[in-house]
């Protein structure tokens, strides 16, 4: 049995909070009476395995588990996964779709870093834990984690959860059902509702990848290993063998976390998604694989757009430390990569540009970070479109002179 399942917003964070996965399992085996190597937590980036089909993975977890941990965050209720994780063990706990009263049994809510509000579901989930320190009820476990001299108050806290956890697995809520679409999972946090077009809005959440990547064809014509790519440009996957999903999935995944709506296009059409962005306060990050800069035709395409003055929000080259044919090539494909992006790698800073992500949490980490910082700028810079309220309109009052 799962004893708990660690729900969380992933990003810059992601360190502090596999800590406090990893205390917790201790903590919780403890507890127990369980032997140290027993499973009893789940955490995505723990527990899924290379090439598995990571929301069934959490379907079965939640499937499962007895008691649910929120991490609750401004990021975590921004975000559409946490909120269809919510959604399901929610009903699972409940029984019956979201609706009554009742609070979700089972639902343990910790607060990571405190929101400054909280949406409806969560209003009715009491949170505030019997904990003395200050830190935490104006902080949250953040604080706990990050200040050494604020340990002692962290053991506690874990032995208080950990305590929390195994009382409430003696009683768990009936296994869920392992057969549902997370897709079309509706999330707890933004119920389906049409917006209110009398109110201001801001239009930064949708974020354009462009993704700079050869086919396989393409690809094998220059002698480079077919495996990393498919028929299409958007099926690109460099971290192949290891990660074999394409890189899209792991981008969609992480802009979704923080708020995101993506969208993705290849090469072709990047200036396209750029002067889009331009007009609607969008974002547009550029994927590059470096062997597309071998090709003529994708090159001539990058020293196009290198030439023109719109310009994209963030780039991140990838280069695999897996894949070996690259790393033996890096120098030239460097290279390359400045020859042809000279313009963009001079505009953007260290932040924004990412000339070698070597790993697939690496490029999950930068790019979270990108976006978060992105999304910064767009607020301090950007235009807030607002739409006039529906209805008659009496014409423009003009001022006529004696």
């Amino acid at each position: 049995m799962l004893y708990f399942f660690l729900s969380y917003a992933r990003g810059p964070d992601d360190l502090f909070v596999r800590r406090f996965y990893n205390d917790l399992c201790s903590e919780v085996r403890v507890h127990a009476g369980l032997d140290r190597d027993a499973e009893v937590g789940f955490l995505d980036n723990h527990n899924i395995e290379p090439g598995q089909n990571w929301p069934q993975a959490l379907i079965n977890a939640i499937a499962e588990c007895a008691t649910f941990l929120a991490l609750y965050s401004p990021a975590y209720f921004l975000s559409q996964p946490c909120g269809k994780e919510w959604t399901m063990f929610d009903l699972r706990s409940r029984g019956a779709p979201r609706g009554d009263e009742q609070p979700v049994a089972g639902l343990i809510p910790v607060v990571w870093l405190p929101p400054r509000e909280l949406p409806e579901v969560a209003k009715t989930v009491h949170y505030d834990l019997d904990v003395e320190e200050e830190a935490y009820r104006r902080r949250g476990l953040r604080q706990l984690l990050r200040l050494q001299r604020m340990h002692d108050a962290y053991i506690e806290f874990l032995s208080m959860i950990a305590e929390r956890i195994v009382s409430a697995a003696a009683v768990p809520p009936p296994r869920g059902s392992t057969q549902l679409d997370f897709d079309r999972l509706e999330s707890a946090f933004h119920p389906s509702a049409a917006p209110d077009a009398g109110q201001g809005s801001w239009t930064g959440q949708t974020i354009h990848f462009v993704i700079a990547a050869p086919s396989r064809p393409d690809a094998e014509a220059i002698e480079r290993d077919g495996g990393f790519y498919g028929r299409d440009p958007l099926d690109w996957a460099p971290f192949w063998p290891v990660q074999a999903r394409p890189l899209r999935e792991y981008a969609e995944r992480v802009a979704s976390e923080l708020g995101f709506d993506s969208r993705f296009t290849g090469l072709d059409r990047l200036g396209d998604r750029v002067k889009v962005a331009q007009q609607n306060n969008h974002i547009v990050v550029l994927l590059v694989d470096p062997w597309c800069a071998d090709l003529a035709a994708h090159r001539e395409l990058l020293l196009e757009y290198d030439h023109h003055r719109e310009h994209v929000s963030a780039m991140l080259v990838v280069m695999s430390a897996g894949d070996v044919q690259t790393q033996e090539h890096s120098a030239r494909l460097a290279g390359l990569m400045h020859d042809t992006l000279g313009n963009n790698e001079r505009r953007l800073d260290e932040v924004m540009l990412r000339r070698s992500v070597l790993t697939g949490p690496a490029f999950e980490a930068d790019l979270a970070v990108v976006l978060a910082e992105a999304r910064n700028r767009l607020v301090a810079d950007g235009r807030v479109f607002r739409r006039p309220p529906p209805g008659q309109y009496a014409p423009r009052p003009i001022l006529e002179g004696p």
